[in-house]
């Protein structure tokens, strides 16, 4: 799976649990992050600066592992391309 589909798979997800759950501020955070990584992977965001704030992985593990193991997982993929994209690396 590229990036992109991680990212755009994390943020299809986020937006369900966010749509089930709408007082659940935690999945605002997290739909708003994945939303400035799907701009940034596009190309339509050219700011990277905020790479480094992406905390998508502190919630996955403290929050989601225990409840919803899949969508943790994808959280932690996501959060390793946010790393990566943060330390300047090329993700493919």
């Amino acid at each position: 799976m590229t990036p992109t589909e991680t990212v755009n798979r994390a943020l299809a997800i986020a937006r369900r649990r966010q749509a089930d759950a709408p007082s659940v501020q935690m999945f605002d955070s997290i739909v708003r992050q994945l939303e400035y990584m799907a701009r940034v992977l596009s190309g339509e965001e050219s700011d990277r600066s905020k790479m480094k704030s992406i905390i998508v992985g502190q919630y996955a593990l403290r929050e989601i592992e225990d409840v919803d193991p899949e969508f943790a997982e994808v959280l932690f993929d996501v959060q390793t391309i946010a790393s990566k994209m943060a330390k300047g690396l090329r993700v493919t």
